[in-house]
């Protein structure tokens, strides 16, 4: 163990001690979560040409790449407190890597499932480290930005995917394009490696194991337990109904307009790219304001409207920038637990709220496939998207109701 703490000092030595320098490679190894999640919308028409898979199948392997994270969120945190902060991490990037070679050489869709559950499993051992590694090293140092910084690099790597993956496989093949999607964490796996590490995290890898009787991750009350599944549902219609289920489908919708492929990925691709300005002044302008409610619902349903017009009018690269509008809602409803939660449930809390979004994530682009096969048309798909966003400010307004009518005096669960 000594020694093994030492190695790790030394590599910490290869790069500065300095934040943002950590900020930046936790941004690296979140960003390669949603460069390999969107690989398979981004090769749809490619996968189902060669592995003759239905759309039902596409919506499957996009739900499922998340939905580890229904399993996993809560007890992520204590796997990356027995291991360390930056080899579960590590490890996160490792499944990644062999999640995306399981797709790329898989001939079956049960080859590309196996492919897509290793891979998610992998999201989650990187995104909960990353958050806890950010604290450690922004805790009442532009914390805010740092948290907006990491919440960027899920859309930056799904839009470089939609943007780079369409070239890769007409000038090679999907497998290809997949194959790049593994071989980029596995670089980052070096970087990871040589992260420096905070003095708190430090002290905790040299601390003698002692026994814990009750972990704190399990404290959470009556009152904060429904209050996350009442506001947790935001997330997931707003993330993914909203935008994974819409940036995967669109594009299907305008190749049947005539479009090529790797147009029609770019046009998408667009609401990425925005997303990534939009979200970080989001989040600022949340944390100073007090009309953030109105923000979330406005952003939502101004986003909504834009997607919903897609299919009906022509101009869809003044829709796409509309709809770009969502990204102001991200910071609000991920700081929603924070309004809530004591220190002492906050861990629950959390992993709480991710399973939700995980659930969400899962299940709403395996029913978007549905509709796809249903109806035949990407059409259906966009307007389950634009009703996903519309949902989610009842879920805000629900979480709100029970906040104020709800006092703060009820057990540990």
């Amino acid at each position: 163990m000594t020694k093994a703490i030492s190695t790790n000092r030394a590599l910490s030595q290869l790069l500065p001690s300095n934040r943002w320098v950590v900020l930046a490679i936790i941004f690296l190894a979140r960003s390669c979560v949603g460069f390999q999640f969107i690989a398979v919308a981004a090769q749809m028409p490619q996968l189902r040409a060669d592995l003759h898979f239905d759309y039902s199948h596409i919506g499957i392997l996009l739900g499922v790449f998340m939905i580890a994270g229904a399993f996993l969120s809560l007890p992520s945190g204590m796997i990356a407190n027995k291991l360390g902060d930056r080899l579960t991490i590590q490890i996160g990037l490792l499944a990644l890597v062999i999640g995306g070679t399981i797709l790329g050489t898989g001939s079956t869709f049960h080859a590309a499932l196996i492919g897509r559950i290793i891979g998610g499993v992998g999201a989650v051992f990187i995104t909960v480290p990353a958050a806890k590694i950010l604290t450690d090293w922004f805790i009442g140092k532009e914390a805010a930005t740092a948290m907006s910084v990491l919440g960027v690099a899920w859309p930056v790597g799904i839009a470089v995917g939609m943007s780079l993956l369409p070239f890769i496989s007409v000038w090679s093949d999907w497998r290809m394009a997949v194959y790049i999607t593994a071989a980029v964490p596995a670089l980052v796996i070096m970087l990871v490696l040589i992260l420096p590490l905070s003095e708190e995290s430090m002290k905790a890898e040299s601390a003698p194991a002692v026994p814990v009787v009750k972990p704190a991750l399990w404290s959470i009350s009556r009152r904060e337990f429904w209050l996350i599944l009442a506001g947790g549902a935001a997330w997931p219609l707003m993330s993914t109904g909203g935008y994974v289920v819409f940036s995967s489908y669109a594009p299907i919708m305008l190749i049947d307009r005539g479009i090529s492929h790797t147009d029609a990925a770019l046009i998408i691709s667009l609401l990425s790219w925005l997303l990534i300005v939009i979200i970080p002044l989001g989040g600022y302008l949340t944390d100073r304001t007090e009309k953030k409610d109105l923000m979330f619902w406005g952003g939502c349903l101004t986003a909504a409207a834009a997607i919903a017009l897609v299919p009906i009018l022509d101009a869809v690269v003044l829709w796409v920038i509309l709809s770009a509008i969502l990204g102001i809602t991200v910071g609000m409803v991920m700081a929603l637990p924070g309004e809530v939660l004591s220190p002492e449930s906050r861990a629950t809390g959390l992993g709480l709220f991710y399973t939700i979004y995980y659930i969400g994530t899962g299940i709403l682009p395996a029913i978007a496939g549905w509709i796809q096969d249903v109806m035949g048309s990407a059409s259906f798909v966009i307007w389950f998207s634009a009703i996903c966003l519309s949902l989610a400010p009842l879920s805000l307004l629900l979480f709100r109701i029970l906040q104020s009518r709800w006092p703060r005096t009820d057990p540990v669960l």
